[in-house]
This record gives structure tokens, sequence and C-alpha cells, in this order.
């Protein structure tokens, strides 16, 4: 009996396979940590294999954050699509960010606890949180627009920061608890977030 050719994988798929391999590995082991040579071998290829598919470690790292990234924004931006009131979506976007947080425990220290004394990793982080930051100003703009011209945007600058902050702040001390359930979670970022909302919203 003839065996089937082993269909060879897709660049795409490749580099997903890559990119989640690299998240463990970063999680584990820090940026200045993580070998390529391990990430190669997780990922069931030789170093330049994964070369051939980032050039440099932290063109991989930065793949990684934009990735995890990413993925937090749709789970935050897909709630507000509905027609519930704000308070409503609200709650139900923390959820759908934490229910993401939990499935992707092991991205927590790569996304939001980085230490390195690599230049270009600690601006890739900061270029990532940026970005995850920007994600929120719609919605906050939503909620602080009366309709009236000349909406505070040092206000919604500042909010955007105190929920990121508090987001994060969160998601680490979960990192460290985790037999807490993601409710318990959701009912703490409500309570210390929303009436800083509930106050700005016409």
């Amino acid at each position: 009996m003839s065996r089937e050719p082993k269909r060879r994988m897709s660049a795409a798929k490749r580099r997903a396979v890559i990119v989640e391999s690299a998240t463990e590995v970063f999680a584990e082991r820090g940026y200045d940590g993580a070998p390529i040579d391990e990430i190669a071998r997780r990922s069931g290829i030789s170093a330049p294999v994964l070369y051939d598919h980032f050039p440099s470690k932290l063109a991989l790292f930065q793949e990684v954050l934009a990735t995890e990234y990413a993925l937090l924004r749709a789970a935050w931006q897909v709630t507000f699509a509905g027609p519930e009131p704000l308070r409503d979506r609200f709650a139900g976007a923390l959820d759908a960010w934490f229910a993401h947080v939990e499935r992707r425990r092991k991205s927590i220290p790569v996304l939001f606890q980085v230490a390195t004394a690599d230049e270009g990793a600690r601006q890739a982080q900061i270029d990532a949180t940026r970005a995850s930051r920007s994600a929120l100003a719609p919605f906050v703009t939503d909620v602080l627009a009366s309709g009236e011209p000349g909406v505070d945007d040092l206000g919604t600058e500042m909010l955007i920061e105190i929920i990121a902050a508090s987001l994060r702040a969160l998601a680490l001390w979960w990192h460290d608890h985790p037999a807490v359930p993601r409710v318990r979670l959701v009912d703490a970022a409500m309570d210390a977030l929303w009436p800083a909302i509930e106050r700005r919203t016409p």
C-alpha cells in the first residue's frame, strides 16, 4: 500500500506556528533569555528556516505583540457592535477581554510585563501598548461626547489611560492568582471603572 505524500505546511500557517511557539518561549524566559533555537525547535523547524520567515528575534517579537494585541482589540470591539445599553456593552466588553486573557494566559507576561535591556524590544512594547490604547479611543470618545462642540480630548486621553492601566494590572494579578474565576475580575473592573465612565456619560 502506497502512502500519501505528506502535505507541506503553507507559509502563512508556518508563520502562525512560529508566532505561537515564540509566545510561549518569550513568556517563559523573557525576551533576553529566549533563544531562537528553542523557538525553532518548538515550531518543528530549524533556525535557518525560522529566519526565512522572520529576519531577527526582534521582528518575531514585534509580530507576537501585534498578533496578541490584535486579538485583544477584536475581543473588545466586537462587543460594542450590539444595541444594548452602554453599561451592558461595557460589561460585555470586559468579559470578552478577560475571556481572551483566560484563553491566552501564557501571553500575559509577553504583553504586560516585558523586562529587557534591548532598546528595540522595549520600543516594540511601547508601540504595541500605544496601539492598544488607541483602540479604546472611539469608545471613550463616544462616551464623553455630549452632542456639543469641544469634547475634552485631555479627559478622553486620561480615561483611556485609567482603563488600560486597570486592565493591565488586573491581568497581571490574575496571572499570579489563576484560581480566581473570571467573573470576579469583570466585577472588580466594573466596580472600579464604570463610575468614572458614568460620570462622563451625557
